[in-house]
């Protein structure tokens, strides 16, 4: 799978789009998948736990489920459109929501727990607000490659159309 098809990346004539999820979508379905196979165990089980443990495992899966359903409906389908004819940003989830011109747009590195991912903010306050647009990558030689791939399809043809240029970190 190409770095395009893990995220979406489609480019219209005046509009670039992405979904920078898009890649955990088959991973969080066997998630969910487990999640409700689990239920029916939970269950089958239940006259051999008491009261307790019973309750236990039941808030349990159910903070794991609403946890996996919660990414499913409002983390996954997060679209970024760039569109070239009105230099804007716009983030669609339910509804599309401007987030700003490309003007104000600036990019960067975030370093987070050992890992680090591209975002995007406004110049004079991009700690403050931020979106995330790539998955987090790693120093392992396979994330340097998925890295490269993302930054040769997705945030270059992303940055020229925004009018910035790439800079090597």
């Amino acid at each position: 799978m190409n770095a395009a098809d893990r995220y979406k990346f489609t480019e219209f004539g005046n509009e670039i789009s992405f979904m920078p999820n898009y890649n955990f979508l088959k991973t969080l379905v066997w998630w969910l998948g487990l999640g409700i196979i689990a239920l029916p165990v939970i269950i089958y089980f239940m006259d051999k736990m008491s009261a307790d443990q019973f309750r236990t495992a039941l808030i349990i899966w159910g903070i794991y489920m609403i946890y996996f359903l919660f990414d499913l409906f409002f983390r996954i389908p997060v679209k970024y459109i760039f569109n070239k004819s009105e230099k804007r940003i716009y983030r669609k989830l339910l509804f599309t929501k401007k987030i700003m011109s490309f003007d104000e747009m600036t990019y960067f590195i975030n370093v987070n727990n050992g890992g680090y991912f591209y975002a995007i903010g406004k110049k004079r306050n991009q700690f403050v607000k931020s979106y995330r647009i790539s998955n987090y990558f790693s120093n392992s030689k396979i994330s340097e490659k998925r890295e490269d791939e993302y930054i040769r399809d997705i945030l270059c043809p992303v940055l020229e159309a925004v009018g910035t240029s790439f800079v090597q970190r």
